[in-house]
């Protein structure tokens, strides 16, 4: 999960003052964000001249301008749907942006090289994954890999790329790779089908191997999905049991007389 999603008050309270004060001096969202894709081309630039170390202290400056264009956009009330716009595509940007200059510069080293473009094609892809199933009205925020991560992990691996280069584009070509797979299931998770009949009938037995493989099968095919099958299935279950065997027999009513009854008052 992304930082903000996952320390959302932590982040607000650092951001949220210095948005304030970044808002007094008449900068709008859009010329921060605008900033941020500029430091981000320096960033590349560098990078790509064989400067990881400078190119990693301006990527933090542009992560920063990326950092608190939102906090801008509260703090002035002008938040827009084209600034939200404008910051997607341009995270957009630079992602391939600082990426491709990572590439070129590893260029001569042919597993630094494929890890770093399997990094840019990974995050390229997913954020088109978040943004496809959202236009068509899913939700798809998951991942354990997602933009402020790979950043943050950019950075230390400019920074000190004698040391972390390689494992940091080890972790961001994996990890954008099980992302995107994450994002897809989640998806599909979310897409009402139906279950086959014998995986829902696998799951009505009380037994420990049974609820262990319920809640495995309601994590892959999705609660809503799997919950409605059980529903479904439990129900039909209902509807066919016969009338008179859900129902008890009448019972002969009993006598109110006990001197009417042949047998009253004889002695065998």
């Amino acid at each position: 999960m992304a930082l903000r999603s996952r320390f959302p008050e932590y982040v607000e309270a650092v951001t949220s003052p210095i948005g304030r004060g970044i808002a007094r001096t008449g900068l709008t969202p859009n010329w921060i964000t605008t900033f941020g894709i500029i430091l981000t081309f320096v960033a590349a630039w560098s990078v790509a001249n064989d400067h990881p170390l400078a190119g990693g202290w301006i990527l933090v400056a542009g992560g920063l301008m990326d950092t608190f264009d939102g906090a801008v956009a509260r703090a002035s009330g002008r938040s827009t749907p084209f600034g939200g716009f404008y910051d997607s595509v341009s995270d957009r940007i630079s992602d391939g942006v600082i990426l491709a200059g990572v590439a070129w510069w590893v260029a001569d080293q042919p597993r630094l090289f494929l890890l770093a473009v399997t990094a840019l094609v990974g995050a390229e892809v997913t954020s088109y994954v978040r943004a496809k199933a959202e236009s068509i009205d899913l939700v798809c925020s998951v991942g354990i890999l997602e933009r402020a991560e790979r950043a943050v992990l950019l950075m230390f691996a400019l920074v000190f790329h004698r040391w972390l280069l390689e494992p940091v584009l080890w972790i961001l070509a994996v990890g954008s790779a099980v992302t995107v797979i994450q994002r897809i299931h989640h998806v599909w998770c979310q897409i009402d089908r139906d279950l086959p009949e014998e995986i829902v009938a696998l799951t009505l037995h009380d037994r420990a191997w049974s609820r262990a493989f319920k809640a495995a099968a309601r994590r892959f095919y999705g609660e809503r999905n799997f919950d409605g099958a059980l529903d479904e299935h439990t129900s039909d279950d209902r509807d066919d049991v016969s009338p008179e065997l859900s129902e008890p027999s009448p019972l002969p009513p009993a006598d109110t007389d006990a001197s009417t009854h042949p047998n009253v008052g004889r002695r065998p």
